[in-house]
This record gives C-alpha cells, sequence and structure tokens, in this order.
C-alpha cells in the first residue's frame, strides 16, 4: 500500500531525477542507490527507504545533506544549487579564549561519585536542612551529565548502532537509556536520544534525526581513530 507520504516523497525523487535528466542507471553511477531501491523509493512501495539509500540519493540528485531524510519526513529537499558559496564551503572552527572542554578520565568520574553518593543520603536523611535537598537533586543532575558522556563514548567505541548489546552496560547504566520523559533542557534531550540511538533504541526517531545521529557517530568514531594510540578512548570523555 502507497501512503501519501511516500507518494509524495516519491515524486519529489522522480521530479529531481527528471530535472537533472538522469536515468536510473545514471544515478547509480552517480553514487545513488541501486534501480530497484530507487525504484521503491519513487513509487512508494516497500519499506521505508534506508539511511543508507536516502543518503545516497541526496548524492546522486545534487542535494544537501539530509535532504532525502528531511523530504521523508514531509519536508523539503535543498539542492546544491541552491546554496551560495559560504553554505557549500565547509564551516571554520570558531575561535575560542581556552578550551571549551577537557578530558575527563574515568578514575576521576569514580572519585566523583563517592561524594555524590554521601551528600543523596544526607540529602535523605536530614530534609529538614535548607538547600541540603535542592543542592544534592542538582548535583545528581550533573552526575548524570557526565556518566552519560562517558556512556555516550563507551557506545561510540563499541560499534555505535550496530554495535554489540552487552548487559554489563544496560545493568550498570540503564536508567540512561531510558527514554528521557522528564528532561527538559534541549541540549540533555539531545544528547539522551543520541544516547539510546547508540545503544540500538533509536526505533521512535524520524529520519532526520537517525540521519543526524549517524553522521555524529561516524565523526566521533573518526576522531577516536585519529586520537594518540596510546590514549584509552574508551575511559575518557570530555567535559
Amino acid at each position: 500500500m502507497v501512503t501519501s507520504t511516500r507518494a509524495r516523497f516519491g515524486q519529489f525523487v522522480h521530479r529531481r531525477r527528471r530535472l537533472l535528466n538522469l536515468t536510473q542507471d545514471q544515478v547509480t553511477a552517480a553514487g545513488g542507490p541501486s534501480d530497484a531501491a530507487q525504484t521503491r523509493a519513487e513509487n512508494g512501495t516497500g519499506p521505508d527507504p534506508s539511511i543508507e539509500t536516502l543518503r545516497k540519493l541526496d548524492v546522486a540528485l545534487r542535494w544537501a545533506p539530509g535532504s532525502a531524510a528531511r523530504t521523508l519526513d514531509g519536508g523539503h529537499p535543498t539542492p546544491l544549487e541552491a546554496l551560495d558559496g559560504d553554505e557549500r564551503a565547509p564551516s571554520s572552527r570558531p575561535l575560542t579564549l581556552g578550551p571549551s572542554e577537557i578530558p575527563l578520565d574515568l578514575d576521576t568520574i569514580i572519585e566523583i561519585l563517592g561524594p555524590h553518593t554521601q551528600l543523596t543520603r544526607l540529602s535523605v536523611a536530614h530534609p529538614e536542612v535548607p538547600g541540603l535537598v535542592e543542592a544534592a537533586g542538582e548535583l545528581s543532575r550533573v552526575v548524570s551529565k557526565i556518566t552519560g558522556a562517558y556512556v555516550t563514548r563507551l557506545l561510540e567505541v563499541n560499534g555505535g548502532p550496530a554495535g554489540p548489546r552487552q548487559p554489563l552496560v544496560e545493568f550498570a547504566f540503564g536508567h540512561l537509556l531510558e527514554e528521557p520523559s522528564t528532561v527538559t533542557d534541549p541540549r540533555e534531550l539531545e544528547e539522551a536520544r543520541y544516547r539510546r540511538f547508540l545503544y540500538g533504541r533509536g526505533e521512535d526517531l524520524d529520519a532526520a534525526t537517525r540521519e543526524r545521529f549517524w553522521r555524529r557517530w561516524e565523526d566521533a568514531v573518526k576522531l577516536v581513530a585519529t586520537d594518540d594510540p596510546e590514549r584509552s578512548g574508551d575511559a575518557e570523555v570530555t567535559a
């Protein structure tokens, strides 16, 4: 059954291919998906196109990265010719006054957990102390961000969304892999969802978000690969 969403996506793909005066074979030769995958995409048949197919369509149809995924979710593609020179060129890293991140090893994280546990217990035992409960709650939020960053890096360097699911990770950090129903901060929400994606729980994400997260994971893997080989990528996070 062809849904209206898939039919709309197929029309964009078909019109773009015809606009570029390309056959399906030429699309494949330009880095696009196979003829069969193109036919399914244009006709709206079969399962939703995979991330790989969407990315190949971007390349062959000369759309800006992420356009096919965005279009599948109801948005519109961005042709490369519609971008000016500044947008096409890779953005340069902005100048900062000092490092915005510092490496934090696992031993330091463990040291932080000790006082955090003590303060949490004190806040439970003495709720009458002014500000103690609030301070413990705020510290718990910060510690969760730090341990969350560690789990994120752990999952990134161990295969990401395609990697094995280690029961030990879920046993020790299961609360960091749950749906972030109580998180309101946009950055923390993004990190929580990215972490779930790395653990293979991104089925509730739209195609554009999965594409963004996939690119982020690939960039993280490249960064780890270029690090000093004597450094332990899975025992260090940035804070």
